[in-house]
């Protein structure tokens, strides 16, 4: 099996390769990478080859059954500094994989990466609540129109909110553990959210089961959307409420001290039918149980 995997050394993509060279011994890997010596220093592994996104026709040379384009640019921001570099990464960036993807004899699969806030108001109809998840929006028709013109599969994933393992970038989650030893009160909203908690290695997990099972996207139809989490919503304050219990402190957070975003997302709990029903797949890890495995260092 053959993959290729952009974004490799980003959040998801440093916790997956890792779980899909140990599931899978015969997986041969191409990481596409800004700047390739990082790859390189995480995955010096055999079955490994880095590329950097100034030689994607190496991808045409390696003729990937699968691809997972993971590479983006994650912001809340929407000021005018943030639209070209943003436009690069999460458009352009993306067409010129799909230009070469679609130069691919053997391409059973091409796995975009969403996001849940494209569903702001509920996963019934995509509603943007940043200007980061509409260019992951507008970079959909570029996939279904590669798709048509060259004839290979493509899925949608959206990943809901992830938690867990070693990350660069703070998460809600971090925030309140932090609130523990705080000397002074932390500021968040009200936190009246009610958002699905996921695991990194459940999200993970999903990934190599797609890849361990790929036979089983032959009967799906093209452009199918899986929304990956627990199917299971925590509101921001009862998240507060486990983290106190596994803990056993107190959390030291001024509720209400900041105002929720202009368009921010109030409830967002991932519809598990199709994974269930289509893919033979649920998520594993409680919310209890990831906090703690994050109190462990369980990564």
């Amino acid at each position: 099996m053959k993959v290729v995997i952009t974004g490799a050394t980003g959040y998801v993509g440093q916790n997956f390769i890792p779980a899909l060279i140990e599931n899978n011994s015969s997986v041969e890997i191409l990481t596409v990478n800004l700047m390739k010596e990082e790859a390189v220093r995480l995955y010096p592994q055999p079955q490994c080859i880095h590329i950097t996104t100034e030689e994607l026709e190496k991808i045409v040379i390696f003729e990937p059954d699968i691809v997972f384009h993971l590479a983006t640019l994650s912001t809340s921001r929407n000021d005018l500094a943030i639209i070209e570099p943003m436009v690069a990464a999460n458009i352009e960036f993306g067409v010129k994989v799909l230009h070469y993807v679609s130069q691919c004899k053997n391409i059973k699969l091409f796995v975009n990466i969403g996001s849940f806030a494209q569903y702001r108001m509920g996963c019934q109809q995509v509603n943007d609540a940043y200007l980061y998840t509409a260019t992951k929006t507008a970079f959909r028709s570029f996939v279904e129109y590669y798709s048509k013109l060259a004839h290979f599969k493509y899925v949608h994933l959206v990943p809901y909110t992830i938690y867990g393992g070693k990350d660069r970038a703070k998460k809600i989650i971090d925030y309140i553990i932090e609130s523990l030893e705080a000397i002074e009160p932390v500021n968040m909203t009200k936190g009246e959210q009610i958002l699905d908690f996921v695991n990194v290695k459940d999200v993970v997990g999903f990934f190599v089961h797609m890849v361990n099972h790929l036979s089983l996207f032959e009967n799906i139809k093209n452009g199918e959307e899986f929304h990956i989490g627990t199917g299971k919503g925590t509101q921001i304050r009862e998240l507060a409420e486990i983290i106190e219990r596994v803990f056993g402190k107190k959390c030291h957070i001024n509720w209400g001290g900041l105002p929720y975003r202009e368009m921010d997302t109030m409830h967002s709990v991932a519809p598990i039918a199709k994974n269930l029903e289509l893919l033979k797949w649920r998520a594993n890890i409680s919310i209890e149980e990831g906090i703690i495995m994050t109190k462990n260092n369980q990564y």
